[in-house]
């Protein structure tokens, strides 16, 4: 089986960098530009063209927007399974404050810079700390304004399409997510007790464990 690995919005692969599943066929998909007025759907289907191809059954996993994207993936592919990392399956579990992102166009403030600069006011919320910071500056900021924009827009309005049943889900999630909250999360496989938005690199031992024994299942 093969595994490509599809980051969450704003970060780059090496939010996956601590996992130890080198035993397997990876690949990493990295966010590519929309185009203007691209549905989800629509760029999920052209980012799964980029990958290579192959004739092994496919796990997507996916961090956040990139659970997201695995499932439209899925819903037109043949994917095996999808493990979803502080990820969400529909809208329900999306909290208010995106939801209203694109009815208010607050898309439009939504920019690296911003980013950047104001992640020493809400960091350490979300589990940050020097070292992470670190990263996540260099990873959005490789970003372009008009895919955060256009990320942050899609997400807000994202209904969950139909994935065959023969595709598996399975969900890993912190409890101490504060972006995409742990109590409007239905069962997850994985519980990471006091685990932030970013334990797929804070608890990659514990979720690397999961992801193995799963796989062997």
């Amino acid at each position: 089986m093969r595994l490509i690995l599809i980051p969450g919005l704003g970060y780059d692969d090496r939010i996956f960098h601590n996992l130890d599943i080198a035993a397997y066929e990876i690949e990493y998909l990295n966010w590519i530009e929309p185009f203007k007025k691209e549905s989800i759907h629509e760029y999920a289907q052209r980012l799964f063209a980029t990958a290579k191809p192959s004739s092994e059954k496919t796990i997507l996993i996916g961090h956040s927007l990139g659970g997201v994207v695995s499932q439209e993936i899925a819903s037109v592919n043949q994917i095996e399974k999808i493990i979803l990392i502080s990820s969400i399956t529909s809208r329900k579990e999306l909290p208010f404050s995106f939801k209203i992102v694109k009815p208010l166009r607050l898309d439009r403030f939504f920019t690296k810079a911003l980013c950047i600069k104001s992640i020493r006011f809400w960091g350490k919320n979300h589990g940050f700390d020097i070292e992470t910071t670190k990263l996540f500056k260099s990873m959005i900021g490789k970003q372009t304004n008009s895919y955060l924009q256009w990320a942050f827009s899609a997400l807000s309005s994202w209904r969950a399409p139909k994935v065959p049943a023969t595709t598996e889900i399975v969900r890993i999630h912190g409890t101490n997510d504060k972006t995409l909250p742990y109590k409007l999360i239905s069962e997850p496989n994985l519980i990471i007790e006091k685990g932030s938005h970013i334990c797929v690199i804070d608890e990659a031992s514990t979720i690397s464990d999961f992801i193995k024994t799963n796989l062997q299942d």
